[in-house]
């Protein structure tokens, strides 16, 4: 017999419709006996009645004495098994076992007077919760009947209670070791890593040495080996407290997204980028501006234009009244003298140049307008070139330039106004302490194509290369294209990239000086190491810069041949040497929000990011995701959200050693750790 106290069914008593009375009383028939005979024997009847109805009068008594026990026993019953299937979810979620899980409650019922025998501890699968299934614990109480036996029923009911309770989700995960086969979540050496306002999540080990510390609202780990450690506290909660710690996988939050599908789609299309071909023109005469008047008048004559001097400023001025075209041969300027070329003209004046343009002198003046250069631009130690807005196809040089040949090789001060569109099949080279712009304010255009070491844009010590933003105001398809190799240059080197929605650069990108790349996707199918070979912050434009990338998301595919600088090796996406005070912060909006960093999507590359040697103070504002390789930050590198920001670090393995430091305050919604033990049922 059981007892459930919850369903309580009686059945009232009331007398059988066959008896004498009842047929009397029914049909209204009397004796002719007299009224005083009928008294005496109706004094019988009720001790008759009353004699019969007292047993049944004390059963009742005796039922509701025994009913009421047992609710008192139901209600003990009841509140055990809640808090045994509390105990015993607790040690589930941390332990992934059921061992613990059965102990736990067990121990619990012991110490509400129930013996191991009257428990049942097991998992309920029908439950979905953040540590797998639930735990169920049912008490099941035999109780002694007394009354019962009096009329041989039975002489004991079982009270049953139950209850459910498992592990909810809570905290979202903010920094995630993904590989469950890696080293999951390590940290030693004086390392801490703060994720005050979210969780900790690992599909393997996390491992916490004495003096390093994670500080965070929860944690969850899959593996046999617990990360609490019995000798120190290392994982606390920001209040000081113990966090919510258990043990269940974490999913990737990002790996179907629609943003990690179009990164993969953009990433094809960058590896097949190719330059542009080379620039062809027909063959015309050279023109040489120096001090022979007589010769460099004829030359021009012979172009179709004139050449006239001014001895007061050593300056000659070449013009082509009535022309809309004009080809030359080379274009050279000697020593100590200045030209204007063609002022005033329009700026749908084509300039045919099948040689190249070189300034020896002081300074050059380019009316804007088409350049068609064949064999590129050279510029003198201590000259001035500039040209107007324009569109300029400029091929590779002939002449070596640092070891190389390019397409412009600067050494002095070079600059074209915007808004203006580049081919450049050979790359660009600023040599140190050259200053080069590359077209002004928006609707620029730019192409580039490798040099004969394959790099597209080389930057030698303390030079300054700044190029105009990119849109389709001006040129109907503004693009920033790189097919080749991007070299941020020496120590004291500033590179400023534009802004753009699209860069796609089919090559690495290597720096070690301060680099501002403009807003925009940089689609990188190669490799991104800051500082590799030393460098780091420097002027940039009147202002101390390290590295700074706002509005920006970077996927990088750590393709082709990697930089060989050993402070990097190994690595998709690197940040060294003394490149402090770096940011990178994501869109908030577009198909990247949120999404700063994307290393190889390519199951097969395992290269992953790292943060090292100095590298203090970095500022990642949304998410650096590399799913396939590992997140390292050493020798007292640190990287948080910022001021308001949330890094969100995703990678196969997170490893913090040498004092280093990882921070982040994030406050999202998604796939996380768990935060509280509930009572389910």
């Amino acid at each position: 017999m059981t007892l459930d106290s919850r369903k309580i069914c009686t059945t009232p008593f009331s007398p059988a419709r066959g008896s004498a009375t009842g047929a009397m009383l029914s049909r209204g028939v009397w004796s002719g006996r007299s009224l005083a005979d009928f008294a005496k024997r109706e004094e019988g009847a009720v001790a008759v009645i009353a004699g019969l109805a007292i047993p049944v009068l004390l059963g009742f008594a005796g039922l509701a004495l025994e009913y009421g026990q047992n609710l008192v026993v139901r209600a003990e019953a009841q509140r055990t098994a809640d808090l045994a299937s509390h105990a015993g979810a607790v040690a589930y979620a941390r332990t992934g076992s059921t061992g613990p899980m059965v102990d736990a409650a067990r121990g619990v019922a012991r110490l509400n007077g129930f013996g191991d025998d009257e428990i049942v501890v097991e998992l309920d699968l029908s439950f979905s919760t953040a540590s797998g299934g639930a735990v169920r614990a049912t008490i099941t109480a035999p109780q002694q009947l007394y009354l019962p036996r009096l009329v041989g029923g039975d002489a004991s009911v079982d009270v049953v209670a139950s209850a459910v309770a498992g592990a909810m989700r809570g905290a979202p995960a903010c920094i995630q070791a993904l590989d469950p086969d890696g080293s999951g979540i390590n940290l030693s050496g004086g390392t801490s890593l703060h994720a005050d306002e979210c969780g900790v999540a690992s599909n393997a080990e996390v491992t916490v040495t004495c003096g390093a510390s994670i500080i965070t609202k929860a944690l969850s780990y899959d593996s046999d080996k617990s990360p609490v450690k019995g000798n120190c506290e290392t994982i606390t909660a920001p209040d000081g407290s113990t966090p919510q710690i258990v043990r269940r996988p974490s999913s990737d939050p990002l790996a179907e997204s629609n943003a990690i599908q179009l990164a993969r789609e953009q990433m094809s299309r960058t590896a097949a980028l190719a330059p542009s071909d080379g620039v062809t023109v027909a063959a015309g005469p050279n023109v040489t501006f120096g001090w022979d008047q007589g010769a460099t008048m004829a030359q021009a004559v012979a172009v179709g234009c004139s050449a006239t001097f001014a001895s007061s400023n050593s300056e000659w001025t070449f013009s082509c009244p009535g022309q809309t075209s004009v080809n030359i041969g080379n274009v050279l300027l000697e020593g100590g003298l200045r030209l204007r070329f063609n002022p005033g003209a329009s700026q749908g004046f084509v300039y045919n140049i099948s040689g190249r343009i070189t300034n020896s002198g002081a300074y050059m003046d380019f009316a804007g307008g088409t350049y068609n250069v064949a064999q590129g631009i050279y510029t003198g130690g201590g000259a001035t070139t500039e040209f107007g807005a324009g569109t300029y196809r400029i091929g590779r040089s002939n002449q070596s330039c640092n070891g190389a040949r390019y397409s412009i090789c600067n050494t002095s001060k070079l600059m074209f106004n915007g808004p203006s569109e580049f081919v450049l099949p050979g790359g660009v080279r600023n040599e140190g302490d050259a200053v080069m712009t590359l077209g002004t304010g928006t609707g620029n255009s730019f192409r580039f194509g490798p040099s004969s070491n394959d790099d597209a844009i080389s930057m030698g010590g303390g030079s300054q290369l700044y190029m105009g933003d990119v849109d389709d105001s001006v040129f109907e398809h503004g693009v920033f294209e790189v097919a080749g190799w991007i070299d941020g240059g020496g120590g004291n080197s500033c590179l400023v990239i534009p802004a753009a929605d699209l860069h796609e650069i089919n090559g690495s990108i290597v720096a070690s000086g301060a680099i501002r790349f403009g807003a925009g996707i940089y689609a990188i199918d190669g490799y991104m190491h800051l500082g590799g070979n030393g460098g780091g912050s420097s002027s940039c434009r009147g202002e101390i810069v390290s590295v700074e990338a706002i509005d920006t998301t970077f996927l990088i595919s750590a393709n082709g041949v990697e930089p060989g600088n050993w402070g990097c090796r190994d690595q998709s996406f690197c940040v060294s040497s003394d490149y402090s005070n770096v940011q990178f912060r994501a869109p908030l909006t577009g198909p990247f929000a949120d999404i700063a960093i994307v290393g190889p999507l390519d199951a097969s590359r395992r290269e992953g990011a790292t943060f090292r040697a100095g590298a203090s103070d970095g500022v990642v504002t949304g998410a650096a995701y590399f799913p396939n390789g590992p997140i390292t930050l050493s020798g007292g590198a640190s990287a948080s959200g910022g001021d308001g920001g949330c890094l969100q670090i995703i990678g196969a393995e997170i490893t913090l050693t040498g004092g280093a430091s990882l921070a982040s305050d994030c406050e999202f919604s998604g796939a996380g750790t768990i935060a509280q033990v509930a009572i389910l049922r």
